[in-house]
């Protein structure tokens, strides 16, 4: 017997998840990291006694603050 939680996890479409402030629109994926960066964004979470997720999301503002990004081109 197994158990479904939410949908299809083989499913191309994305799953949005709403935080309950409904500010911000987070959506599951699975990406590959490297143990090092793990590591660092436990530690990191750990002594400044915050979110994981509020950690990658500093990291990615960063990473992303002043660059011009062109959308996908439609298939």
């Amino acid at each position: 017997m197994s158990k479904r939680m939410g949908s299809d996890v083989f499913s191309k479409e994305t799953q949005k998840i709403k935080i309950d402030n409904g500010i911000d629109d987070f959506v599951r994926r699975t990406y590959m990291i490297r143990k090092k960066y793990i590591a660092l964004v436990d530690r990191k979470s750990y002594w400044d006694r915050r979110d994981k997720q509020d950690i990658l999301d500093e990291i990615l503002e960063q990473y992303f603050k002043g660059k011009d990004i062109k959308d996908i081109p439609n298939k």
